[in-house]
């Protein structure tokens, strides 16, 4: 299976929002992926305190056309995105409805499932917490693979408040690969960022290694509400192998030379047998 990352800029305009998502997936549909991944809220925007029943339709339709691009090409997609479930029933201290922050699994024009963030952030204004599994079944004709799904602070969510350790439960899980989707903040200034940037890919290898499972992850190059950013992201998108603290067997997208650029990869995963995920891939950028 052909797996790609899109590090694309997540901004508070759906309509930018799609153009970026359709070109990357142009870009997948070119270099013949079965399924691109992009960024936490890439197709809503991470706007959680105007996200409700009147302002959601616009997201709605995008999503729509995602999935009539995903029929017409063939082409998987994991898309991150706020979305309302539910809309009839009351959710916590705002509005009607359900709202989840997920990534949405998309194959051959129909949405197939999604897996949402289990450790909410504050800035998750309203979202719900989700206790359903972290994964989910992804296959082309030939291959079907187990997906670990984590979003941004599922990653990091515990390190000082305890909670889930959402990467240990996915090792106990046996996913073959994990998806990593984040938009990390990155407009603490330059003396704080730095060191949010080395705890984040700090966990981000650790995660890598202790599940034994390669990471396929991809963050928004600018600042959460859509304004320009030049310090690049926090997470490192790109790829990471199990073993890359040893051998640096990895490949990123986000470092050194693109931190703040549209940048895209790719992955080629086979499955070995007696099971298990492994690969090499190449790193693009625009």
């Amino acid at each position: 299976m052909r797996i790609g990352a899109a590090q694309i800029p997540v901004t508070t305009n759906v309509e930018d929002n799609l153009k970026n998502i359709l070109e990357a997936c142009d870009w997948a549909v070119k270099n013949k992926l079965d399924y691109l991944l992009t960024p936490e809220c890439a197709l809503s925007g991470y706007d959680t305190m105007t996200w409700n029943l009147n302002t959601c339709g616009p997201t709605e339709q995008a999503m729509e056309k995602l999935k009539e691009y995903s029929k017409k090409t063939g082409l998987g997609l994991a898309i991150g995105t706020l979305w309302i479930y539910d809309k009839d029933n009351q959710s916590t201290g705002f509005g009607n409805g359900i709202t989840r922050n997920q990534l949405t699994f998309i194959q051959k024009g129909e949405i197939i499932g999604y897996v949402a963030k289990r450790n909410i952030a504050e800035c998750d204004y309203a979202c719900e917490r989700e206790e359903r599994p972290q994964t989910i079944s992804i296959k082309t004709d030939s291959e079907e693979f187990k997906i670990g799904v984590l979003l941004c602070n599922d990653l990091p969510g515990n390190w000082w408040d305890g909670g889930d350790n959402c990467a240990r439960k996915l090792r106990q899980q046996n996913v073959d690969l994990i998806f990593f989707a984040s938009n990390s903040a990155k407009d603490q200034g330059e003396h704080i960022k730095p060191m949010y940037d080395n705890l984040h890919n700090a966990m981000l290898r650790m995660a890598a290694f202790g599940t034994n499972c390669p990471i396929i992850s991809v963050d928004n190059p600018i600042n959460i509400d859509g304004s320009a950013n030049h310090q690049g992201t926090s997470f490192t998108s790109g790829i990471h192998l199990p073993l890359e603290s040893l051998y640096l067997s990895l490949i990123h997208i986000s470092e050194p030379t693109r931190p703040e650029r549209i940048a895209y990869a790719r992955l080629c995963v086979k499955k070995k047998r007696g099971g298990g995920g492994g690969g090499g891939g190449g790193g693009g950028g625009g």
